[in-house]
């Protein structure tokens, strides 16, 4: 009898036990997920309520733009940037002179900075220190043949004088040569011209052909 009453104490005392480790689990659960939902809604009410910016808070539009560099156009950029370095043999020692991009109507051509003065829209006389020199005897300027061929402009210049002489079409008037580069795009064909004295064969006679080496059709003004 004894060892029956024993039992049925144990039995309860595990049953209770069961119990209360339940009811704490239950209670902790619905406490915990109550005091989540509170704190996700202070947080989100807290959020919007500082997020949100009066118009007398924001920053006025003149700040902004005060504080904002403005960024260049691609054509400032293009003139402002697109240099390169034309290297020329003088006096047996290799020379290096800059160039900045020339942007005509229809081409483009580096020019050395400072040797140039533009007396035409696609013609300039070469310069030093702001003077023409060589009385205007060296000369650079651009020809637009439209609607014509190769050789249909070849046999022009030859009625002129000019000989073929590797790349370019030559001629000499007196102590100056003359000098014609051609360029064929689809039905035009672009001619760049130069000239110079004899005696400065070794120094713009050498740079002018370098100079005529960086000419390039714009292809978006055709």
């Amino acid at each position: 009898m004894k060892k029956i009453f024993i039992k049925k104490a144990k039995k309860n005392r595990i049953s209770i036990w069961i119990c209360a480790v339940v009811l704490t689990i239950s209670m902790g659960t619905m406490t915990g997920c109550s005091m989540t939902k509170e704190n996700a809604e202070d947080v989100s009410g807290q959020s919007e309520s500082e997020n949100i910016l009066s118009v007398e808070d924001s920053p006025a539009d003149n700040d902004i733009y005060e504080n904002t560099t403005v960024p260049e156009s691609s054509e400032e950029k293009v003139e402002k940037e697109e240099k390169i370095v034309l290297e020329i043999m003088r006096e047996g020692e290799m020379d290096e002179m800059s160039a900045t991009l020339f942007a005509g109507e229809g081409y483009t051509i580096y020019l050395t900075d400072g040797d140039w003065q533009q007396h035409a829209p696609d013609a300039w006389s070469g310069a030093f220190d702001g003077q023409i020199v060589l009385n205007g005897q060296v000369q650079l300027w651009i020809t637009h043949y439209e609607d014509k061929t190769v050789d249909q402009v070849k046999g022009e210049l030859e009625g002129d004088g000019f000989t073929s002489e590797n790349s370019d079409m030559t001629r000499q008037e007196g102590e100056v040569i003359y000098k014609v580069r051609l360029n064929e795009f689809e039905n035009d064909v672009w001619g760049v011209n130069y000239c110079y004295p004899i005696e400065a064969e070794e120094g713009w006679g050498a740079l002018l052909p370098l100079i005529v080496d960086t000419f390039a059709v714009s292809i978006d003004d055709q």
